[in-house]
Protein backbone atom coordinates (compact mmCIF):
# COMPACT_ATOMS: atom_id res chain seq x y z
CA UNK A 1 0.00 0.00 0.00
CA UNK A 2 1.22 3.54 -0.84
CA UNK A 3 2.45 5.25 1.53
CA UNK A 4 0.55 8.47 0.68
CA UNK A 5 -2.27 7.29 2.79
CA UNK A 6 -2.31 6.37 6.25
CA UNK A 7 -3.74 2.60 6.83
CA UNK A 8 -4.86 3.46 10.36
CA UNK A 9 -6.54 6.58 9.27
CA UNK A 10 -8.39 4.50 6.66
CA UNK A 11 -9.55 1.88 9.21
CA UNK A 12 -10.85 4.61 11.74
CA UNK A 13 -12.81 6.49 9.04
CA UNK A 14 -14.58 3.15 8.34
CA UNK A 15 -15.60 3.00 11.94
CA UNK A 16 -17.34 6.73 11.42
CA UNK A 17 -19.52 5.15 9.08
CA UNK A 18 -22.88 4.25 8.92
CA UNK A 19 -22.79 0.68 10.28
CA UNK A 20 -24.45 -1.81 8.48
CA UNK A 21 -24.09 -4.57 5.78
CA UNK A 22 -21.74 -3.21 4.03
CA UNK A 23 -19.27 -3.36 7.02
CA UNK A 24 -17.77 -7.00 5.59
CA UNK A 25 -16.72 -5.24 2.39
CA UNK A 26 -15.35 -2.20 3.87
CA UNK A 27 -12.82 -5.20 6.21
CA UNK A 28 -12.28 -6.64 2.82
CA UNK A 29 -11.01 -3.26 1.05
CA UNK A 30 -9.19 -2.51 3.78
CA UNK A 31 -7.40 -5.74 3.50
CA UNK A 32 -6.70 -5.26 0.03
CA UNK A 33 -5.33 -1.70 0.66
CA UNK A 34 -2.52 -3.63 2.98
CA UNK A 35 -1.28 -5.44 0.04
CA UNK A 36 -1.71 -3.45 -3.34
CA UNK A 37 -0.24 -0.38 -4.43
CA UNK A 38 -1.60 3.43 -5.80
CA UNK A 39 -1.51 3.77 -9.26
CA UNK A 40 1.62 5.76 -9.73
CA UNK A 41 3.57 6.89 -13.22
CA UNK A 42 5.97 4.10 -12.83
CA UNK A 43 2.49 1.70 -13.79
CA UNK A 44 2.09 1.40 -18.20
CA UNK A 45 -1.59 2.04 -17.97
CA UNK A 46 -0.60 5.62 -15.67
CA UNK A 47 2.73 6.47 -17.03
CA UNK A 48 1.34 9.64 -18.03
CA UNK A 49 -1.36 10.56 -15.22
CA UNK A 50 0.08 11.55 -12.28
CA UNK A 51 -2.35 11.21 -9.55
CA UNK A 52 0.10 11.86 -6.28
CA UNK A 53 -2.19 14.83 -5.51
CA UNK A 54 -5.02 13.34 -4.97
CA UNK A 55 -3.41 11.10 -2.07
CA UNK A 56 -2.73 13.85 -0.26
CA UNK A 57 -6.55 15.86 -0.39
CA UNK A 58 -7.73 12.27 0.59
CA UNK A 59 -5.54 11.81 3.17
CA UNK A 60 -6.39 15.20 4.53
CA UNK A 61 -10.02 14.60 4.59
CA UNK A 62 -9.60 11.66 6.61
CA UNK A 63 -8.10 14.55 9.32
CA UNK A 64 -10.81 16.13 9.28
CA UNK A 65 -14.10 15.79 11.63
CA UNK A 66 -16.75 14.48 9.26
CA UNK A 67 -19.73 16.85 8.94
CA UNK A 68 -23.17 15.79 7.96
CA UNK A 69 -24.58 18.67 5.32
CA UNK A 70 -27.92 19.10 3.53
CA UNK A 71 -27.23 19.84 0.23
CA UNK A 72 -28.18 23.55 -1.07
CA UNK A 73 -28.34 22.61 -4.79
CA UNK A 74 -31.96 22.58 -5.73
CA UNK A 75 -33.21 20.74 -8.95
CA UNK A 76 -34.01 24.17 -10.91
CA UNK A 77 -30.88 25.06 -10.23
CA UNK A 78 -28.79 22.32 -11.97
CA UNK A 79 -28.37 20.20 -14.57
CA UNK A 80 -31.47 18.16 -13.33
CA UNK A 81 -33.66 21.71 -13.76
CA UNK A 82 -32.64 21.84 -17.57
CA UNK A 83 -32.72 18.25 -18.87
CA UNK A 84 -36.28 16.39 -18.80
CA UNK A 85 -35.50 13.17 -17.29
CA UNK A 86 -36.50 11.45 -13.96
CA UNK A 87 -33.65 12.32 -11.72
CA UNK A 88 -32.41 10.43 -8.89
CA UNK A 89 -29.84 13.04 -7.03
CA UNK A 90 -27.32 11.56 -4.54
CA UNK A 91 -27.33 14.65 -2.39
CA UNK A 92 -23.53 14.34 0.23
CA UNK A 93 -24.39 10.15 0.44
CA UNK A 94 -28.08 10.06 0.64
CA UNK A 95 -31.14 9.88 -1.66
CA UNK A 96 -34.40 11.29 -1.22
CA UNK A 97 -37.03 8.45 -0.16
CA UNK A 98 -39.85 10.77 -1.43
CA UNK A 99 -38.54 10.35 -5.07
CA UNK A 100 -37.51 6.91 -5.21
CA UNK A 101 -41.15 6.21 -4.04
CA UNK A 102 -42.33 7.95 -7.54
CA UNK A 103 -39.58 6.08 -9.44
CA UNK A 104 -41.60 2.50 -8.52
CA UNK A 105 -44.04 3.69 -10.18
CA UNK A 106 -42.27 3.32 -13.76
CA UNK A 107 -40.46 0.25 -12.94
CA UNK A 108 -36.87 1.61 -11.16
CA UNK A 109 -36.18 0.62 -7.53
CA UNK A 110 -33.57 2.46 -5.84
CA UNK A 111 -31.85 1.26 -2.69
CA UNK A 112 -29.36 1.83 -0.50
CA UNK A 113 -26.71 -1.39 0.33
CA UNK A 114 -26.05 -0.86 3.64
CA UNK A 115 -29.27 -1.68 4.36
CA UNK A 116 -29.97 -4.37 1.87
CA UNK A 117 -27.20 -6.04 0.29
CA UNK A 118 -28.41 -9.59 -0.66
CA UNK A 119 -26.94 -10.97 -3.42
CA UNK A 120 -24.93 -7.64 -4.48
CA UNK A 121 -21.38 -7.67 -5.47
CA UNK A 122 -19.09 -4.86 -4.49
CA UNK A 123 -16.22 -5.12 -6.86
CA UNK A 124 -13.13 -4.59 -5.13
CA UNK A 125 -10.82 -5.48 -7.66
CA UNK A 126 -8.07 -2.83 -7.87
CA UNK A 127 -6.80 -0.47 -4.84
CA UNK A 128 -8.33 2.25 -6.21
CA UNK A 129 -11.98 0.39 -6.21
CA UNK A 130 -10.78 -0.95 -2.51
CA UNK A 131 -10.36 2.68 -1.30
CA UNK A 132 -13.90 3.34 -2.78
CA UNK A 133 -14.50 0.64 -1.15
CA UNK A 134 -13.47 1.85 2.16
CA UNK A 135 -14.69 5.29 2.09
CA UNK A 136 -17.76 5.10 0.75
CA UNK A 137 -20.69 6.66 2.73
CA UNK A 138 -23.15 3.77 1.22
CA UNK A 139 -24.19 2.17 -1.94
CA UNK A 140 -26.43 3.28 -3.93
CA UNK A 141 -28.26 0.25 -6.29
CA UNK A 142 -30.73 1.11 -8.98
CA UNK A 143 -32.56 -1.94 -10.59
CA UNK A 144 -34.36 -0.89 -14.19
CA UNK A 145 -36.98 -3.79 -14.28
CA UNK A 146 -38.20 -5.30 -17.48
CA UNK A 147 -41.76 -3.09 -17.81
CA UNK A 148 -39.76 0.59 -17.18
CA UNK A 149 -41.03 3.01 -18.69
CA UNK A 150 -38.50 4.48 -21.51
CA UNK A 151 -40.72 7.83 -22.40
CA UNK A 152 -37.95 9.72 -20.68
CA UNK A 153 -34.34 8.87 -19.37
CA UNK A 154 -33.07 8.46 -15.96
CA UNK A 155 -30.89 10.66 -14.41
CA UNK A 156 -28.21 10.21 -11.69
CA UNK A 157 -26.47 13.02 -10.30
CA UNK A 158 -24.14 12.54 -7.48
CA UNK A 159 -23.94 16.07 -5.74
CA UNK A 160 -21.88 17.48 -3.06
CA UNK A 161 -22.45 20.64 -1.28
CA UNK A 162 -20.43 23.21 -1.99
CA UNK A 163 -19.61 24.62 1.41
CA UNK A 164 -18.76 20.96 2.11
CA UNK A 165 -15.83 20.80 4.11
CA UNK A 166 -13.95 17.24 2.70
CA UNK A 167 -11.78 17.10 0.37
CA UNK A 168 -12.61 14.05 -1.34
CA UNK A 169 -15.83 11.92 -2.27
CA UNK A 170 -16.45 8.32 -2.83
CA UNK A 171 -19.35 7.42 -4.48
CA UNK A 172 -20.29 4.09 -5.73
CA UNK A 173 -23.34 3.23 -8.00
CA UNK A 174 -24.46 -0.43 -9.01
CA UNK A 175 -26.88 -0.93 -12.14
CA UNK A 176 -28.64 -3.71 -12.49
CA UNK A 177 -31.05 -3.87 -15.85
CA UNK A 178 -33.34 -6.66 -16.11
CA UNK A 179 -33.64 -8.81 -19.15
CA UNK A 180 -35.46 -7.44 -22.29
CA UNK A 181 -35.52 -3.66 -20.92
CA UNK A 182 -35.02 -0.89 -22.78
CA UNK A 183 -33.94 2.26 -20.98
CA UNK A 184 -31.71 5.67 -21.08
CA UNK A 185 -29.12 7.07 -18.88
CA UNK A 186 -27.70 10.30 -17.98
CA UNK A 187 -24.90 10.06 -15.32
CA UNK A 188 -24.02 13.56 -14.71
CA UNK A 189 -20.83 14.87 -13.22
CA UNK A 190 -21.57 18.76 -12.68
CA UNK A 191 -21.86 20.07 -9.43
CA UNK A 192 -18.70 22.65 -9.20
CA UNK A 193 -16.77 22.64 -5.74
CA UNK A 194 -14.48 25.78 -5.96
CA UNK A 195 -11.88 23.92 -3.65
CA UNK A 196 -9.13 21.54 -4.32
CA UNK A 197 -11.20 18.31 -4.39
CA UNK A 198 -10.86 14.59 -5.47
CA UNK A 199 -14.03 12.46 -6.29
CA UNK A 200 -12.92 8.59 -6.70
CA UNK A 201 -16.10 6.90 -8.55
CA UNK A 202 -16.73 3.14 -9.15
CA UNK A 203 -19.90 2.50 -11.54
CA UNK A 204 -21.14 -1.42 -12.05
CA UNK A 205 -23.55 -1.99 -14.82
CA UNK A 206 -25.37 -5.51 -15.72
CA UNK A 207 -27.18 -5.60 -18.51
CA UNK A 208 -29.94 -8.63 -18.31
CA UNK A 209 -30.56 -10.57 -21.22
CA UNK A 210 -32.14 -9.09 -24.52
CA UNK A 211 -31.68 -5.45 -22.84
CA UNK A 212 -30.92 -2.27 -24.65
CA UNK A 213 -29.37 1.10 -22.67
CA UNK A 214 -28.22 4.64 -24.04
CA UNK A 215 -25.98 5.87 -21.60
CA UNK A 216 -24.73 9.07 -21.37
CA UNK A 217 -21.90 10.27 -18.84
CA UNK A 218 -21.45 14.33 -18.73
CA UNK A 219 -18.23 15.61 -16.64
CA UNK A 220 -18.11 19.33 -16.55
CA UNK A 221 -17.09 19.55 -13.20
CA UNK A 222 -15.03 22.87 -11.85
CA UNK A 223 -11.12 23.28 -13.27
CA UNK A 224 -10.25 22.48 -8.81
CA UNK A 225 -11.62 19.30 -9.23
CA UNK A 226 -10.21 15.90 -9.92
CA UNK A 227 -12.33 12.93 -10.67
CA UNK A 228 -11.26 9.14 -11.36
CA UNK A 229 -13.98 7.09 -12.38
CA UNK A 230 -14.06 3.21 -13.31
CA UNK A 231 -17.21 1.51 -14.77
CA UNK A 232 -17.20 -1.89 -15.29
CA UNK A 233 -19.97 -3.21 -17.85
CA UNK A 234 -21.15 -6.92 -18.05
CA UNK A 235 -23.29 -7.88 -20.59
CA UNK A 236 -25.46 -10.66 -20.94
CA UNK A 237 -26.92 -12.88 -24.33
CA UNK A 238 -27.98 -9.97 -26.89
CA UNK A 239 -27.45 -7.05 -24.86
CA UNK A 240 -27.21 -3.93 -26.60
CA UNK A 241 -25.01 -0.63 -25.24
CA UNK A 242 -24.84 2.76 -26.88
CA UNK A 243 -22.65 4.57 -24.37
CA UNK A 244 -21.14 8.14 -25.05
CA UNK A 245 -18.56 10.33 -22.44
CA UNK A 246 -18.65 13.90 -23.19
CA UNK A 247 -15.97 15.57 -20.36
CA UNK A 248 -15.28 19.28 -20.68
CA UNK A 249 -14.51 20.20 -17.20
CA UNK A 250 -12.01 19.15 -14.48
CA UNK A 251 -8.17 20.08 -13.50
CA UNK A 252 -7.63 15.88 -14.04
CA UNK A 253 -10.32 13.51 -15.11
CA UNK A 254 -9.48 9.62 -15.35
CA UNK A 255 -11.89 7.12 -17.16
CA UNK A 256 -11.40 3.65 -17.11
CA UNK A 257 -14.25 2.17 -19.10
CA UNK A 258 -14.43 -2.31 -18.91
CA UNK A 259 -16.50 -4.01 -21.04
CA UNK A 260 -17.42 -7.45 -20.54
CA UNK A 261 -19.04 -9.60 -23.43
CA UNK A 262 -20.39 -12.50 -21.42
CA UNK A 263 -22.51 -14.07 -23.68
CA UNK A 264 -23.17 -14.35 -27.38
CA UNK A 265 -24.62 -11.42 -29.60
CA UNK A 266 -23.67 -8.76 -27.21
CA UNK A 267 -23.03 -5.36 -28.72
CA UNK A 268 -21.26 -2.56 -27.15
CA UNK A 269 -21.07 1.04 -28.74
CA UNK A 270 -18.60 2.74 -26.85
CA UNK A 271 -18.26 6.93 -28.39
CA UNK A 272 -16.33 9.79 -26.11
CA UNK A 273 -15.65 13.50 -27.28
CA UNK A 274 -12.91 15.10 -24.63
CA UNK A 275 -12.69 18.81 -25.30
CA UNK A 276 -9.15 20.12 -22.65
CA UNK A 277 -7.78 23.76 -22.49
CA UNK A 278 -5.44 25.32 -20.46
CA UNK A 279 -4.19 23.02 -17.46
CA UNK A 280 -6.36 20.69 -17.94
CA UNK A 281 -5.35 16.77 -17.97
CA UNK A 282 -7.89 14.08 -19.22
CA UNK A 283 -7.55 10.36 -19.75
CA UNK A 284 -9.87 7.62 -21.05
CA UNK A 285 -8.50 4.31 -20.71
CA UNK A 286 -11.36 1.73 -22.63
CA UNK A 287 -10.86 -1.99 -22.36
CA UNK A 288 -13.24 -4.50 -24.59
CA UNK A 289 -12.83 -8.02 -23.21
CA UNK A 290 -14.77 -10.14 -25.45
CA UNK A 291 -14.72 -13.79 -23.93
CA UNK A 292 -17.25 -15.07 -26.07
CA UNK A 293 -17.80 -15.14 -29.53
CA UNK A 294 -20.50 -13.55 -31.71
CA UNK A 295 -20.07 -9.95 -29.84
CA UNK A 296 -19.32 -6.74 -31.20
CA UNK A 297 -17.58 -3.05 -29.96
CA UNK A 298 -16.39 -0.24 -30.88
CA UNK A 299 -14.33 2.52 -29.64
CA UNK A 300 -14.71 6.00 -31.24
CA UNK A 301 -12.88 8.41 -29.33
CA UNK A 302 -12.93 12.38 -30.37
CA UNK A 303 -9.98 15.06 -28.72
CA UNK A 304 -10.09 18.43 -29.33
CA UNK A 305 -7.15 19.90 -27.07
CA UNK A 306 -5.96 23.50 -26.94
CA UNK A 307 -3.55 25.60 -24.42
CA UNK A 308 -1.23 23.50 -22.51
CA UNK A 309 -4.51 20.27 -22.43
CA UNK A 310 -2.67 17.36 -22.35
CA UNK A 311 -5.29 13.69 -23.34
CA UNK A 312 -4.57 10.71 -22.81
CA UNK A 313 -6.12 7.75 -25.01
CA UNK A 314 -5.82 4.30 -24.72
CA UNK A 315 -8.72 1.73 -26.25
CA UNK A 316 -8.22 -1.36 -25.75
CA UNK A 317 -9.96 -4.99 -27.20
CA UNK A 318 -9.18 -8.60 -25.77
CA UNK A 319 -10.17 -11.52 -28.28
CA UNK A 320 -9.75 -14.40 -26.31
CA UNK A 321 -9.00 -17.73 -28.01
CA UNK A 322 -12.72 -18.94 -28.04
CA UNK A 323 -14.03 -15.97 -29.44
CA UNK A 324 -14.91 -16.82 -32.51
CA UNK A 325 -16.58 -14.35 -34.87
CA UNK A 326 -15.46 -11.16 -32.60
CA UNK A 327 -16.11 -7.80 -33.99
CA UNK A 328 -14.07 -5.30 -32.58
CA UNK A 329 -12.28 -2.03 -32.87
CA UNK A 330 -11.09 1.12 -31.55
CA UNK A 331 -10.45 4.58 -33.36
CA UNK A 332 -9.06 7.45 -31.88
CA UNK A 333 -8.94 11.43 -33.63
CA UNK A 334 -7.12 14.47 -32.19
CA UNK A 335 -7.49 18.01 -32.97
CA UNK A 336 -4.60 20.10 -31.69
CA UNK A 337 -5.46 23.93 -31.58
CA UNK A 338 -2.64 25.37 -29.98
CA UNK A 339 1.17 24.93 -29.76
CA UNK A 340 1.52 23.11 -26.36
CA UNK A 341 -1.59 21.13 -27.02
CA UNK A 342 -0.78 17.29 -26.23
CA UNK A 343 -2.13 13.86 -26.92
CA UNK A 344 -0.68 10.16 -26.11
CA UNK A 345 -2.68 7.88 -27.85
CA UNK A 346 -2.68 3.81 -28.09
CA UNK A 347 -5.42 2.02 -29.71
CA UNK A 348 -4.83 -1.50 -29.44
CA UNK A 349 -5.89 -5.21 -30.00
CA UNK A 350 -4.92 -8.56 -28.27
CA UNK A 351 -6.07 -11.35 -30.71
CA UNK A 352 -6.00 -15.36 -29.67
CA UNK A 353 -8.14 -16.39 -32.69
CA UNK A 354 -7.74 -15.76 -36.43
CA UNK A 355 -11.57 -16.09 -37.20
CA UNK A 356 -12.21 -12.26 -36.43
CA UNK A 357 -13.07 -8.43 -37.62
CA UNK A 358 -10.54 -6.12 -36.04
CA UNK A 359 -8.83 -2.80 -36.56
CA UNK A 360 -7.64 0.02 -34.52
CA UNK A 361 -5.80 3.37 -35.56
CA UNK A 362 -5.16 7.38 -34.65
CA UNK A 363 -4.74 10.15 -36.36
CA UNK A 364 -3.70 13.81 -34.45
CA UNK A 365 -3.59 17.13 -36.77
CA UNK A 366 -4.30 20.74 -36.77
CA UNK A 367 -7.75 22.64 -38.23
CA UNK A 368 -7.26 22.65 -41.97
CA UNK A 369 -5.74 26.57 -43.11
CA UNK A 370 -7.56 25.92 -45.83
CA UNK A 371 -10.92 25.72 -44.73
CA UNK A 372 -10.52 28.38 -41.95
CA UNK A 373 -8.72 31.10 -44.86
CA UNK A 374 -12.10 29.97 -47.03
CA UNK A 375 -14.72 31.02 -44.11
CA UNK A 376 -12.42 34.27 -43.41
CA UNK A 377 -12.79 35.35 -46.84
CA UNK A 378 -16.34 35.07 -47.05
CA UNK A 379 -16.69 37.73 -43.53
CA UNK A 380 -16.54 35.08 -41.08
CA UNK A 381 -14.71 36.02 -37.77
CA UNK A 382 -11.35 34.00 -37.31
CA UNK A 383 -12.47 32.93 -33.92
CA UNK A 384 -15.86 31.74 -35.12
CA UNK A 385 -14.65 30.18 -37.84
CA UNK A 386 -12.65 27.70 -35.50
CA UNK A 387 -15.15 27.38 -33.77
CA UNK A 388 -17.33 26.06 -36.20
CA UNK A 389 -14.63 23.64 -37.87
CA UNK A 390 -14.03 22.16 -34.12
CA UNK A 391 -17.47 21.79 -33.35
CA UNK A 392 -17.99 20.26 -36.94
CA UNK A 393 -15.19 17.68 -36.16
CA UNK A 394 -16.69 16.25 -32.86
CA UNK A 395 -20.50 16.37 -34.19
CA UNK A 396 -19.97 12.98 -35.72
CA UNK A 397 -19.96 11.93 -31.63
CA UNK A 398 -22.71 13.96 -30.97
CA UNK A 399 -24.80 13.01 -33.31
CA UNK A 400 -24.68 9.38 -32.11
CA UNK A 401 -26.48 10.54 -28.56
CA UNK A 402 -30.14 8.98 -28.84
CA UNK A 403 -31.10 11.05 -25.90
CA UNK A 404 -32.94 14.27 -27.92
CA UNK A 405 -33.17 16.12 -24.39
CA UNK A 406 -30.18 16.08 -23.51
CA UNK A 407 -29.26 18.19 -27.12
CA UNK A 408 -29.54 21.20 -26.03
CA UNK A 409 -28.38 21.47 -22.74
CA UNK A 410 -24.82 19.32 -25.03
CA UNK A 411 -24.88 21.99 -27.55
CA UNK A 412 -24.53 25.46 -24.88
CA UNK A 413 -21.68 23.58 -22.94
CA UNK A 414 -19.60 22.86 -25.90
CA UNK A 415 -19.91 25.78 -27.33
CA UNK A 416 -18.99 28.17 -24.29
CA UNK A 417 -15.92 25.65 -24.30
CA UNK A 418 -14.78 25.94 -27.57
CA UNK A 419 -15.35 29.85 -27.06
CA UNK A 420 -13.14 29.81 -24.12
CA UNK A 421 -10.65 27.43 -26.13
CA UNK A 422 -10.48 29.84 -29.37
CA UNK A 423 -9.20 33.35 -26.70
Amino acid sequence: MSAQISLELLASATKKLTQGELSETRSNALSNLRDSEMPSTKNEEWQYTDISSVFALCEKSLHETSKKVKSTVKKENCIAGEIDAHWIMINNGTIDTQEVKKLRKIGVYVSLLSKNLDNTEVIIDDSLSSLNAVLMSDAIKITISSEAENKKPIGILFDNDTSLSNHASNFRCILEVKNNANISIIHAHTTKINAPHFTNSVVQINLGKNSHVEYLKLQNYSPKQTLIEKSIINLDLNASLNYTSVDIGGQLTRADIVINFNDKHANAIINGVYIAGQNQHIDNHISANHYIGSTQSSQNFYGVIGGNGRCVFNGKALVCEGAIGTNANQYNHNLLISENAEINTKPELEIYNDDVKCSHGTTVGQLDKNALFYMQSRGIDEDIAQQLLTKTFITRILNGIKIPCVKNSLENLITNKLQKLSR
